[in-house]
């Protein structure tokens, strides 16, 4: 890990932690709804990953208009699936209010332009396995249901790519035609109730799978 690297992920975790920015809500690691899903399922990564996004938790830096939305839980592995994991690395990117990429492609984030490039980016989770992005509600596009894409990853573990979706679009229309992942395990549908201040919250709580 080289010196500008570190300093990003202290200051990362600082602002992580700071009850200044948002409160912490996400569940206990010994009372997580996913322990009855075990390892996470993977999903396909989408047309649209750029590698080397932004290390941020407000990944909508161009300021798109939009409803609020925060995403936030805990990574979790060990023999049981309920060992917080420290330091792994957390990447989200997902569709603009309209339902577009920004940029529209993949390859290097060094192959766009500034300005092209928003809703992505890279944390790290804290001490306790924690992670949290704000953002604002991705709409939908083609034949998609509403989603959010993910990679995780953490030393001795398998890296994992996924996606996760809205509770209330699991019995849509939409959802029933959408071809891609088409049984995401219940642990992937995720609730985003409104919290005091108007923003939409979700828990999104990922178990990894060891290497050996």
């Amino acid at each position: 890990m080289n010196a500008e690297t570190a300093l990003y992920r202290r200051v990362f975790l600082k602002l992580l932690l700071g009850a200044s920015l948002w409160p912490w809500r996400g569940a206990h690691a010994d009372d997580l709804e996913n322990g009855s899903c075990g390892v996470t399922q993977a999903a396909p990564e989408g047309p649209f990953y750029v590698r080397n996004a932004r290390e941020t938790a407000y990944i909508n830096y161009r300021n798109f208009p939009g409803r609020l939305m925060r995403v936030e839980g805990i990574v979790l592995g060990g023999p049981l699936g309920d060992l917080p994991l420290p330091e792994a690395r957390v990447e989200i990117w997902h569709a603009d209010g309209d339902g577009r990429y920004h940029p529209a492609g993949d390859g290097d984030v060094s192959e766009y332009s500034l300005d092209a490039v928003n809703l992505r980016g890279v944390g790290y989770t804290d001490v306790s396995g924690r992670y949290a992005f704000h953002s604002i509600v991705p709409g939908t596009y083609g034949g998609r249901r509403r989603h959010i894409h993910w990679k995780f990853s953490a030393p001795g573990y398998r890296a994992l790519t996924t996606q996760s979706y809205w509770r209330e679009d699991q019995n849509s229309a939409q959802a029933s035609t959408d071809v891609v992942d088409r049984n995401p395990e219940r642990c992937r549908w995720l609730d985003f109730p409104l919290d005091r201040k108007g923003i939409r919250v979700g828990v999104f709580n990922v178990v990894l799978k060891p290497l050996q």
